[in-house]
């Protein structure tokens, strides 16, 4: 869900809940139970994290965040483990192609915990570039780690059988051999893998770029080749880190200063206010952060409150606002002296946001908890409405790589119900002459453009003044923005 939220109905449970499991996966509920490992290694903990995803349906930051107390690892290998899990949950699709063709068993003949190991060691191989003598190794000792000696010859082979599927050529266009890696560039394999880029598009971009079938089907047919493909590239890496300086308190050039002594390189956004940053230690953990003088937010999020614009003195309603990324850069945009109004359904959110806005020493700011029907949302008027909506989230799959695999027709529908009474729900508190800024973290026409239209619609004393469709990997994440106001 866009920016973290919870949806206001039903479909929220049936949206989240499913992810793909395999038959004959009988030691989920002991797995998701077992907290007695030794998470001595960084590929331990990403096994780890990985088996805790799949039984649980967890979100992979929430996982890693509660294993942080049941380790003692340095944060180069705490860094490492997440990008493994995530890595491979972005890519699942493709390294199980890759899997299977390399082993004579179905994976539905082969022991969840074991496959796990062999996707930790694909991954490896094949998109980290790991040299195989040490992707192999490393994969034989996290079976002895897991106690589990009779897994090695066999994972030893597979991944050997992996390793001489590989060439070290690379390749910038697609073929039925070519996996992708970043931005532009495939690593040639020395035979077909995946379907032919020419005439069957969509099986290839499913299969190579890790996307359910659905997805690229969509996608292949409102995107232009090159567009697709960019899409894709960026949707399966690792998102950059970006944050937002809190100018009320201090400025980018002194962040940035702090941020180099730590180890941490730090360059100028896009945006006044945002650094880019690349950082093997939790980002929490950098200077500055507990003090209050910067925020972690994509710069496609922070140009939602830009466009929101809020002055000092307005009355402002965030309508979504937990964990409050969106609400208190408005805080800060209006120099900390308007009356913002930040509402949302779950008490401990909510809280989350307290704690944020507390961080970041904003007095602005209004928590309001809510009931799911919104009855009883403040009424107005208010001069700014920011409806940050519940989403599909497809244009940050490379931030939250589960999303990818719980994309359904039924749920996109229901989702742009939601958002559409969301919408409904800002205009009628909207003052004269007021304004509404609609965003998502999605590339769907109908949970966008479509709902805004809808609303447009039935609200004649609305016009659209702006809006932009977002693409992942043009400088931050996917998203859709936009301005709408009322007639004075």
């Amino acid at each position: 869900m866009s920016g973290g939220n919870d949806p206001w109905d039903r479909c929220g449970r049936r949206f989240r809940q499913r992810s793909p499991t395999r038959a004959g996966d009988s030691s989920r509920a002991q797995a998701a139970d077992d907290s007695s490992l030794r998470l001595s290694s960084g590929r331990m903990l990403a096994w780890r994290a990985m088996q805790l995803q799949e039984c649980t349906d967890r979100f992979l930051q929430d996982i890693f965040a509660t294993l942080d107390a049941q380790h003692s690892l340095v944060p180069r290998d705490r860094a490492a483990a997440v990008d493994i899990a995530c890595g491979i949950v972005r890519r699942r699709r493709t390294l199980d192609a890759i899997l299977q063709k390399c082993t004579s068993r179905p994976q539905q003949q082969v022991e969840p915990d074991l496959w796990r190991v062999l996707q930790i060691g694909a991954f490896q191989l094949v998109i980290s570039g790991t040299p195989p003598h040490a992707a192999v190794d490393s994969a034989v000792r996290l079976c002895r780690s897991l106690n589990c000696e009779r897994w090695t010859g066999f994972v030893n082979g597979v991944l050997r059988n992996v390793g001489r599927l590989l060439t070290d050529d690379i390749s910038t266009t697609p073929s039925s051999q070519a996996v992708p890696l970043t931005s532009g560039t495939w690593r040639l394999l020395k035979g077909p893998l995946f379907a032919d880029p020419v005439s069957h598009l969509v099986e290839y971009v499913a299969e190579a770029f890790s996307l359910p079938s659905l997805l690229a089907e969509r996608w292949a047919a409102r995107l232009t080749q090159e567009a697709l493909f960019e899409t894709c590239f960026a949707s399966c890496s690792p998102p950059r880190t970006t944050l937002r300086v809190n100018l009320l308190r201090t400025c980018t050039t002194d962040v940035a200063a702090m941020l180099r002594a730590d180890g941490c390189e730090a360059v100028p956004g896009n945006l006044e206010g945002s650094l880019v940053v690349s950082a093997a230690a939790r980002i929490d953990r950098l200077s500055g952060y507990s003090e209050g003088l910067w925020s972690v937010q994509d710069e496609s999020a922070m140009a939602a409150g830009l466009l929101t614009d809020p002055k000092p003195g307005e009355r402002i309603l965030d309508l979504c606002a937990a964990p409050g990324g969106k609400t208190t850069h408005l805080a800060e945009l209006s120099g900390d002296a308007a009356e913002i109004t930040a509402c949302d359904i779950s008490a401990s959110r909510l809280q989350r946001l307290a704690e944020n806005a507390a961080r970041l020493r904003l007095d602005s700011i209004q928590p309001r908890l809510i009931t799911r029907d919104g009855g009883d949302i403040p009424e107005g008027p208010f001069d700014a409405v920011l409806v940050d909506a519940p989403c599909s989230n497809t244009g940050v799959l490379s931030r939250r790589p589960e999303a990818r695999w719980r994309f359904r027709d039924a749920d996109l529908r229901d989702l742009a119900a939601l958002q559409q009474r969301l919408l409904l729900t800002a205009c009628q508190r909207l003052a004269p002459g007021g304004r509404i800024v609609y965003s998502t973290c999605s590339l769907e026409p109908e949970e966008n453009r479509e709902v805004a239209d809808a609303v447009l619609s039935l609200q004649p004393g609305l016009r659209l003044a702006h809006e932009h469709q977002y693409f992942p990997g043009r400088s931050g994440d996917g998203a859709y923005q936009a301005l709408l106001k009322a007639v004075p």
